[in-house]
């Protein structure tokens, strides 16, 4: 039995290790786009500042989180086994997974606003209060949320197990249940439920308009938000769902359903969302894949003007000298 947890715990291991460097490094090609693109894919287009949010929030985990979980897949055992490290890993994993669910379904409700009504959002302040304002409420809610329950605990106190992920956990979310059960529902639940509602319904409404023919979207304007939401709501859904599902279920009517599952597979393919996330976001931004296309050509050239060779040889004339015979360039 326990090889076979540790079989597990190391295949785990390998498939972080493994897909972190390259998601590492489209991070890195994402910022640079951004920088060098700045005034048109920042200041002229509000809708990819929650982009380039949930892709800083993912790169801090990057940084932060994922390490240590990578530490401890590898060797079974967390970091450091201090009651403060428990403390400020915790906080980084809440934190930042739940900025990046929450900044997920905000931007769900902020297309249609983008999409349907996008003449509204052109004005200064409908954009502070319906965008900007939002935007901030999103970044800094749960981190300070988090820091509130986790490092100073009412109804519990914290006790650390340095032998499971996390070191076991915040008290709360096991003897708070009403703490427990407004984590789970409010920061889990309710912004999963809303991708799902409002991506269901920017399809229906996408698809009136076109039957209606009414007040016609300019697609071509358009399409790149619809696809990119697509993208990375179907992302967030496929790996974050399962978790919040079971992790629902169990606060509210069973708190054994699935508890093995859950710990063993749902609490770490979490995991891959960050993972993913900055290739899906490079397949949603047309001018960079032209950037990167154009990258690749002059790697390419520059690799085959190295490669390039001129064979030297030396012949003996008659005459007893030597003279060396080369191509004329």
């Amino acid at each position: 039995m326990a090889d076979s947890v540790e079989h597990l715990r190391l295949i785990k291991y390998a498939l972080l290790q493994t897909t972190i460097a390259p998601s590492l490094i489209c991070d890195l090609l994402v910022f640079i786009h951004f920088f060098r693109h700045w005034r048109q894919e920042i200041l002229k287009a509000p809708q990819n500042h929650v982009i380039l949010c949930l892709l800083i929030a993912s790169f801090m985990q990057k940084l932060t989180d994922v390490p240590f979980a990578i530490y401890y897949l590898r060797w079974g055992i967390v970091y450091q086994q201090t009651y403060n490290f428990c403390v400020i890993w915790d906080w980084f994993n809440y934190s930042l997974m739940t900025v990046s669910l929450q900044l997920v379904a905000w931007c769900c409700i902020e297309r249609h606003l983008f999409i349907f009504h996008s003449q509204i959002m052109k004005n200064k302040w409908c954009l502070i209060f319906f965008h900007y304002l939002p935007l901030i409420t999103f970044a800094f809610y749960t981190p300070f949320f988090y820091l509130r329950f986790i490092f100073f605990p009412t109804m519990c106190i914290n006790i650390w197990d340095y032998t499971i992920i996390y070191c076991g956990g915040a008290c709360y979310s096991y003897f708070d249940p009403f703490l427990g059960t407004f984590d789970w529902i409010f920061n889990y639940g309710l912004p999963t439920l809303i991708i799902i509602v409002a991506n269901f319904l920017l399809f229906c409404r996408v698809i009136w308009q076109k039957i209606k023919h009414q007040r016609p979207i300019d697609w071509r304007r358009q399409k790149r938000m619809i696809i990119q939401l697509t993208l990375i709501s179907i992302l967030y859904l496929i790996f974050m769902s399962p978790q919040v599902i079971i992790g629902s279920i169990q606060t509210l009517w069973s708190p054994t359903f699935l508890s093995d599952i859950q710990a063993d597979y749902f609490y770490y393919i979490v995991y891959f969302i960050n993972q993913f996330l900055p290739f899906v976001i490079i397949s949603s931004l047309p001018e960079m894949r032209k950037d990167l296309k154009r990258w690749i050509i002059h790697i390419k050239r520059y690799f085959n003007r190295e490669r390039r060779t001129y064979p030297v040889f030396s012949a003996t004339e008659n005459d007893g000298r030597n003279r060396t015979i080369g191509p004329t360039i």
